[in-house]
């Protein structure tokens, strides 16, 4: 399975548009809002959309060209450099924030007693935070950025054909496709779908009876983001784990392409689910689109009143016609 360059260019232009836009929505309204700024539940989330945003606008755009041009935005190595840099910081810095988010949500849901204190609050909400960013800034520089820059630049292919890592480094090759990336995505597929279960077990262990309807939008959430990985992430780093190991590149070259590619689409999505999943969101969603529909004039064709000497008028005028 190959996808050509120009559906990849229109795919592209046609998702990151609209997505640009939900981020900015989400982004507004969680900064404004103090209940919502203040929300410890949010703090994940607008990070990943404020990063999210980034990706969109440096990396996404700067793939979006190379798909419909045929090569780099810019013929410069130093310009690769970066590319590759922000491709994966914010591939990996992304994937790491949702997978503390799926586990921060069980804590905060079944153990929110335990940010009542300054010092467990920081501890278990911020430092994961801080750490996450840290980690995947000086990870990429480290490993990536340094390794890379003895690599001749191929401007006609993606990313200027640079890869992440060296063929003589397989543990850093191994370390990158399991805790990178493997981990991270079973993470949130897990505890995306424990957090349902754990809630009908609560339930059950109170004697209460679990109604599936009060609980359909938590189901639909969790359903979709672990779908959404499944089916997105899942392909392109199994296949990446393969090559590390020693599965040759030549075998299933056009099909990691394709699956490295739909991979993106998971950053543009994010911000519909974060909009999709959260009722304060939506309810200002819906606000913004009713009032649009009232602000948008509706032209339609009009029947004037007409008066006696009008009526007149135009009777005496058919008579004459006749």
């Amino acid at each position: 399975m190959f996808i050509p360059s120009i559906i990849r260019f229109w795919l592209f232009l046609i998702v990151v548009i609209p997505s640009s836009f939900c981020i900015l929505f989400n982004l507004y309204h969680f900064l404004v809002d103090r209940t919502l700024r203040q929300g410890l539940n949010n703090h994940v989330i607008i990070i990943i959309l404020i990063f999210d945003f980034l990706y969109n606008i440096f990396n996404i755009i700067w793939l979006t060209y190379f798909y419909y041009m045929g090569d780099s935005l810019s013929l410069r190595s130093s310009f690769c450099l970066i590319w590759l840099y922000i491709d994966y910081t914010g591939y990996l810095l992304l994937l790491l924030l949702a997978a503390w988010g799926s586990i921060e949500r069980h804590i905060l849901i079944f153990n929110k007693n335990i940010f009542l204190r300054k010092k467990k609050r920081f501890l278990f909400h911020y430092f994961p935070i801080i750490i996450i960013i840290i980690y995947s800034f000086f990870y990429c520089i480290i490993i990536y950025f340094f390794r890379s820059s003895v690599i001749a630049p191929d401007y006609v292919k993606s990313r200027c054909n640079l890869t992440y890592y060296t063929n003589d480094t397989s543990l850093i090759g191994i370390w990158d496709s399991l805790i990178n990336n493997i981990l991270p995505t079973l993470i949130i597929v897990i505890f995306s779908l424990t957090l349902l279960l754990r809630v009908w077990y609560r339930k059950y262990r109170m004697r209460q009876r679990f109604h599936w309807r009060n609980y359909k939008k938590l189901t639909i959430q969790s359903l979709s983001i672990s779908i959404i990985y499944i089916i997105l992430y899942f392909p392109s780093i199994i296949l990446n784990l393969a090559y590390t190991i020693g599965l040759s590149s030549n075998i299933g070259a056009d099909l990691y392409s394709s699956t490295l590619y739909l991979s993106y689409f998971v950053g543009l999505f994010i911000p519909f689910l974060s909009m999709v999943s959260l009722p304060e969101l939506r309810a200002k969603f819906k606000k913004l689109f009713r009032f649009y529909r009232r602000a948008t004039p509706i032209v339609a064709p009009q029947i004037l009143p007409m008066n006696h000497l009008d009526h007149r008028r135009i009777v005496g005028e058919t008579h004459l016609a006749k």
